[in-house]
């Protein structure tokens, strides 16, 4: 036991140190995701080859093409918070990196998910299994940038971003959970404010108390 600790213990220090090829494995794993997507908007082979049908058909996959285009939207911001993240990142960790890699294959559940969200658009099961998925992509968002401002992996003038950054998932989800408890009342109304929250986020409007509430100092 003491001749392994021995050899595994100078690996550990070296090993997930390259932030270059977590960030490329990043974008590979979001492009593969957001491409899987779009595979659950088919037309069915055995629809009659008339306009009447195949505009029947097309109204049908309503759901699946409202599913698709949140979805799309959730991986483009969680892309977009991830790269931000690395971006105030002076050097990677192992610890770091297998946040990040945990943050990934969260990642990869999201179009399973949504295609339970398209299908079952009624069922709370369906959304609270989307939010779910949401929630752990904010969990392992916010496990990484806790580690990286206890080991210190940010330079000190970009410290309160990173607080920024922290509270800005916070809110996020804060909102994500308001949103997934609508369902209770009607589950379109939730996916409606999923949406909602989403165009927010997307937008990022100026809200005075909001502002207020991200600043660092508050």
């Amino acid at each position: 036991m003491q001749q392994t600790g021995q050899v595994s213990a100078p690996y550990n220090r070296f090993s997930g140190q390259s932030l270059d090829r977590v960030t490329a494995l990043s974008d590979g794993v979001f492009a593969v995701a957001m491409t899987l997507l779009v595979l659950d908007l088919r037309v069915p082979v055995d629809v009659a080859r008339t306009e009447p049908d195949l505009a029947d058909a097309l109204a049908r996959l309503a759901p699946s093409g409202a599913a698709y285009l949140l979805s799309f939207t959730m991986l483009g911001t969680f892309w977009l918070a991830q790269h931000t993240l690395l971006g105030l990142c002076t050097r990677m960790d192992r610890t770091l990196t297998w946040w990040e890699l945990a943050f990934l294959f969260v990642v990869t559940l999201l179009p399973f998910t949504a295609s339970i969200l398209a299908e079952f658009l009624t069922v709370r099961v369906a959304v609270g299994l989307y939010w779910l998925n949401l929630l752990l992509l904010g969990l392992t968002l916010a496990g990484g940038s806790r580690h990286i401002a206890r080991r210190a992996l940010v330079d000190t003038a970009d410290r309160d971003k990173l607080k920024i950054f922290r509270r800005r998932i916070v809110v996020a989800q804060a909102a994500y959970g308001v949103a997934a408890l609508a369902c209770l009342v009607d589950t379109y109304v939730s996916v409606g404010a999923l949406a909602l929250v989403q165009l927010y986020f997307i937008v990022s409007p100026r809200i005075p108390g909001l502002d207020r509430l991200l600043q660092p100092g508050s």
